[in-house]
C-alpha cells in the first residue's frame, strides 16, 4: 500500500509535502526532516539507540564520470519489501527524488543500483534476498522514474564482508584489539563463508566496552549492511562541476555521504543538520496457537473418530527468536458407555526451547525441556470393560522443526514435526465391569474393602513420552521500538 500511494503521487506537486508530513509524523520531528531536505549532506544513519555514520559501497562500474550522489534504502531482516516506515527509508526517498529533479533526467549519464544483504544465514538464501530485494528496487525505479530505465544498470552483494569489515574499522566503540580479531576473520581469504559465520558467532567473546561482539555487531552494523544503494552518476559543465573523489577505505574517522554537486544554482544551501536519531520500529509476533495434527486424527475400532482435543500457545519472550514459552492442554472427553469405550483425559504440559539459529523468526531445529501433570480414565475393552484410572507426572527433554508454510520467513503459518522424551510416572487403579454388567464398575480388589486404597498401584517409564505434527498461526504482532 505504501508503494502504491509513492507511486501515485510521485509526479504531483502534492508529494514532496506529503512526504514531508509522512516522515515527520514516523521520525516524531518536523525540523530535522526539514534540515535535510534538499541538501541531505552528511546524514546519519540512526541504529537502535545509536547513530551510525553511512559508509559507502564502491560503484562496480568503471567510469570517469564528474560528479555522483548515493542514495540508501534499507530493508528489515530477511525481507524483501520496501517499507518508508523502516530506519530513514522515508528522508532517503526524498533525497532521491530531489537529486533527480535537481540534476534532470537529461543530464544523468547512469544509475547503478548496488544490492547486499549482511552475512548471517546461509548464502543461497542471502542470494535470494539480494535478488528479490534488487527487483524491488527496480519495480520502484520503473514506475517512478520510466525516462531513466535504460541507464540503470544492477549489480549484486549476497553478503557484503567488505562493507562490514568497513564499518568495524571505522567504530568508535570496540577496543583495538576486538576489531582486530573480527578482521581477522571477514577479512580471511582461507576461511570459507560457513567457518566465518561459525568463527564470529562462537569466537569473538565480549568487549570490554560493548560486551557480547557478534551481539553488538548484528544489533547496529547488520541492519545498516541490508540494503540497496543508488549511484547516480552525471555530468555537468566544467566551471560549475565539483569532483567528487572515490570512496576507499575507511579512516579513522567514519565516512558519510557525498553532498549533491549538480547544477548548483537550483540547490538552495542548507545549515549542517543536526545529529540526530530516530528510532525505527519493527513489528514482531508475541504468541502463537497451535494443535497437534496426529492428536486431531486419532481413531480407534469401536469409537471411530476420536479426536484428542488439544490447543497449545507459544510465547515469544524475545525478539532474537531463539527462546520461547509453550504450554500444552489436552482435553479429550468421549465416551460409550453400552461399549465400554472412555478416552478422557485432562493433560498440561509447560515447555522451555531454545531455537538454534539467533534471529530465527522462531524456525527451524529446537531442542526443548518440558514438565507436565495429567489425569485419565481409559478403556476401549469392549467384552470385559477392563480399564484404568489414575494420575500422573513426567518431564523430559525433545527435540523438533519447524516449516514456515510460505516464501518469507516471518510467515504466520508454520508447520512442525517434534518427538520427545523422558520419564513418566502415574499412580493408578485398574478397574472392570464386572459380569454381568450392571451399570457399574469395579476396581479389582479382591480384599476387605475398607482397607481399599486408592492409586495404589505405580506405573513407570523411560523412554519415548511423545510425537506430533502441529500446524500454528502467529498472533498479536507488535509494533515496537529497536530492542536497546
Amino acid at each position: 500500500m505504501i508503494q502504491r500511494v509513492v507511486y501515485a503521487f510521485k509526479r504531483t506537486r502534492l508529494f514532496k509535502p506529503l512526504l514531508f508530513l509522512i516522515s515527520a509524523f514516523i521520525t516524531g520531528n518536523v525540523l530535522p526532516v526539514a534540515a535535510q531536505i534538499p541538501g541531505y549532506s552528511n546524514r546519519l544513519l540512526p541504529v537502535g539507540d545509536t547513530v551510525v555514520k553511512r559508509i559507502l559501497p564502491k560503484p562496480m562500474s568503471e567510469c570517469m564520470y564528474v560528479a555522483t550522489d548515493y542514495t540508501e534504502i534499507h530493508f528489515e531482516l530477511d525481507k524483501a519489501k520496501l517499507d518508508i516506515s523502516y530506519m530513514d527509508n522515508g528522508l532517503s526517498f526524498l533525497h532521491l527524488d530531489h537529486v533527480i529533479d535537481s540534476i534532470g533526467a537529461e543530464n544523468i549519464t547512469a544509475i547503478e543500483l548496488i544490492s547486499q544483504s549482511s552475512p548471517e544465514g546461509t548464502l543461497k538464501h542471502n542470494e535470494w534476498l539480494t535478488e528479490h530485494r534488487s527487483q524491488v528496487m527496480m519495480k520502484y525505479l520503473k514506475r517512478v522514474f520510466p525516462e531513466l530505465v535504460e541507464k540503470i544498470t544492477v549489480n549484486k552483494i549476497s553478503e557484503s564482508w567488505e562493507n562490514l569489515s568497513q564499518y568495524v574499522a571505522q567504530d568508535p566503540n570496540m577496543t583495538q584489539d576486538s576489531k582486530q580479531r573480527i578482521l581477522d576473520i571477514t577479512d580471511s581469504a582461507e576461511m570459507s563463508v560457513v567457518e566465518k559465520k561459525q568463527r564470529l558467532k562462537s569466537t569473538l567473546g565480549d568487549d570490554p566496552n560493548v560486551g557480547d561482539i557478534y551481539d553488538y555487531l548484528f544489533k547496529y552494523y547488520y541492519p545498516v549492511i541490508r540494503n540497496s544503494g543508488i549511484y547516480i552518476l552525471h555530468m555537468v559543465e566544467p566551471e560549475t562541476s565539483v569532483e567528487v573523489e572515490p570512496q576507499t577505505q575507511p579512516q579513522t574517522q567514519p565516512q558519510t555521504y557525498d553532498t549533491v554537486t549538480a547544477h548548483p544554482d537550483t540547490i538552495p544551501h542548507q545549515p549542517e543538520e543536526q545529529e540526530q536519531a530516530t528510532i525505527p520500529l519493527r513489528k514482531r509476533p508475541l504468541l502463537a496457537v497451535k494443535t497437534n495434527l496426529a492428536y486431531d486424527a486419532f481413531f480407534t475400532k469401536d469409537m471411530g473418530w476420536a479426536p484428542i482435543y488439544n490447543i497449545e500457545a507459544e510465547l515469544y519472550p524475545t525478539e532474537n527468536g531463539q527462546w520461547s514459552w509453550l504450554m500444552e492442554y489436552e482435553f479429550p472427553w468421549h465416551s460409550i458407555d453400552s461399549k465400554h469405550q472412555y478416552l478422557q483425559i485432562l493433560n498440561l504440559q509447560l515447555e522451555s526451547r531454545r531455537y538454534f539459529k539467533y534471529a530465527s523468526h522462531h524456525s527451524g531445529h529446537y531442542i526443548s525441556a518440558y514438565a507436565g501433570i495429567n489425569l485419565y480414565d481409559i478403556c476401549f475393552d469392549r467384552v470385559a470393560g477392563h480399564g484404568y484410572q489414575g494420575e500422573g507426572l513426567g518431564g523430559g527433554l525433545g527435540y523438533g522443526y519447524v516449516l514456515p508454510l510460505g516464501k518469507k520467513p516471518d510467515t504466520p503459518w508454520k508447520l512442525e514435526l517434534f518427538i520427545k522424551g523422558g520419564y513418566y510416572a502415574t499412580f493408578y487403579d485398574p478397574y472392570d465391569a464386572g459380569s454381568p454388567y450392571a451399570g457399574k464398575y469395579y476396581y479389582e480388589w479382591y480384599d476387605n474393602p475398607k482397607l481399599f486404597i486408592r492409586r495404589n498401584m505405580l506405573f513407570q517409564w523411560f523412554g519415548p513420552t511423545g510425537a506430533g505434527i502441529t500446524i500454528s498461526y502467529d498472533l498479536f504482532k507488535k509494533t515496537i521500538k529497536s530492542e536497546k
